[in-house]
């Protein structure tokens, strides 16, 4: 499989919310528009509603120039089914209308503008990317758009329209044939409450600069490692500044953990290079949470390490533990473990149901989701009361980065906010900064005399300053 073919297979779905306001870009639309409104004229058909075109004109290009300036695969899947447009779609909640909208993809495409690999019949839907044309003509000097990116960066250019409605408190099904499909609800006083809060945290995090701070070479290597990885979206969307909640299985008790935010989805061991209002960050977690949070609820004392059998690598213990919670029974636990590589699963399954004999009778019940539902709502309590610190945090379900400098008040929230919940000590785990990381490297080369330079460190990149500016 080529590259190229790999980058089609994997495309993301197209994102209908990206927007911009600069007048940088609308004289782009403008300028496009004129092209297709020619086009147009020339087969007899004539544009009865420009505003409707040019909406349709903006939404495509923001979300090709993310793609191809601000991810790492330039193709975004459409639908070209009328259906997909009917009533309560994605397409036609946010007024994107069939006739507009695939329209003007296909006027780009005749204008060679766009790239478009038509979708196959029981394959993928049709892919779309921004061509050189249509980048050149985004940063011809005429329009200012091409001063605007290179004052701001890439990012400055796309953002999520501010007029549309995205809903984020998201209800699932049960799981059908592999697949949780999206559900209707009636809105409660409880709803209404999370979305209200979580309204609250996307305008903080909408307040501050959120980057990752890498090299080309390392951001190169976070996107093979993405791309290595099963059932995994081999991309990074850095537009992606808002959250969202998901709950499972048809119940608002069950799920409920933050998605959407392109921190989230990143591997792990970059996430100590993430930055927040340009300064560096650190990554507090509660370590062990689940298996912590059910000894709290039977009222026994939780082991320090619920991961310290011995003769078991202890990465396999903690991915079997998860699955041994998650699991309705023995058998599915098994071939979910065989599934990830996991070696001798009934032998590990034994050895951690001896290993937490007194909260054994929770394995293979379910009961994940409803733990999920409990680490949600405690992470929910954290970042509201670091945001009244005057903090942005970041949510990782179980863990949280904020700036380093807010790491005592950190600590403290997520102390209290545990024992309120849980009536016991959690116990947290800082994960190693990019500062410390830094540190290492510099005593390495200079022995244990050294001075480092931190603004030179944070400000020395290529990927970083195309995507985010100066």
């Amino acid at each position: 499989m080529t590259s190229e073919t790999y980058l089609i297979n994997t495309a993301p779905q197209f994102d209908v919310h990206k927007w911009s306001d600069y007048t940088e870009v609308n004289h782009v639309v403008d300028a496009l528009f004129d092209e297709i409104k020619t086009l147009r004229a020339s087969k007899g058909i004539r544009i009865r509603e420009a505003d409707k075109v040019k909406r349709s004109i903006k939404v495509i290009i923001m979300d090709l120039w993310v793609a191809c300036k601000l991810t790492s695969n330039p193709y975004r899947g459409i639908s070209k089914n009328k259906t997909d447009f009917g009533k309560d779609t994605r397409y036609r909640k946010i007024f994107l209308k069939f006739n507009y909208f695939v329209g003007v993809v296909n006027d780009l495409a005749e204008l060679v503008y766009i790239n478009e690999e038509l979708g196959r019949q029981g394959g993928y839907r049709t892919r779309i990317k921004a061509n050189e044309k249509l980048i050149d003509k985004i940063l011809n000097p005429e329009y200012g758009v091409d001063a605007l990116v290179a004052n701001k960066g890439s990012m400055a250019l796309a953002d999520y329209n501010p007029d549309l409605t995205r809903e984020t408190i998201i209800l699932r099904d049960k799981d059908i044939g592999g697949k949780k499909y999206n559900i209707d609800y009636v809105d409660t006083e409880n709803t209404n409450a999370m979305r209200l809060n979580v309204l609250k945290i996307n305008n903080r995090l909408a307040k501050d600069r959120i980057a990752l701070h890498v090299t080309d070479t390392q951001y190169a290597a976070m996107i093979a490692d993405l791309s290595s990885k099963k059932n995994k979206n081999p991309t990074v969307d850095f537009t992606r500044n808002s959250v969202y909640r998901v709950f499972n299985n048809a119940s608002f008790e069950q799920g409920g953990r933050f998605y959407g935010a392109w921190w989230i989805g990143i591997p792990k061991e970059y996430r100590k290079y993430i930055t927040i209002g340009r300064k560096p960050t650190v990554e507090l977690d509660y370590s062990g949470h689940h298996f912590r949070i059910l000894y709290a609820q039977d009222g026994f004392p939780a082991p320090d390490d619920p991961y310290d059998i011995v003769g078991f690598d202890r990465e396999k213990q903690k991915k079997a533990s998860l699955i041994m919670i998650n699991a309705f029974d023995e058998i599915a636990a098994t071939k979910a473990m065989q599934g990830q590589g996991i070696s001798g699963a009934k032998k590990l399954i034994k050895a951690i149901k001896a290993r937490h004999s007194q909260i054994s009778h929770h394995f293979f019940t379910g009961v994940g989701n409803n733990l999920m539902y409990q680490d949600s709502n405690l992470a929910e309590k954290v970042m509201l009361r670091m945001m009244d610190r005057g903090a942005t945090i970041l949510s990782l379900h179980d863990s949280f980065i904020v700036r380093n400098s807010y790491d005592n008040e950190l600590e403290e929230i997520m102390n209290q906010e545990y024992k309120a919940e849980f009536g016991e000590l959690a116990k947290l785990k800082y994960k190693k900064t990019q500062g410390e990381e830094a540190s290492e490297t510099q005593t390495q080369a200079l022995g244990d005399f050294f001075e480092l330079d931190l603004e030179q460190y944070f400000n020395n990149h290529t990927i970083y300053l195309s995507i985010w500016g100066n």
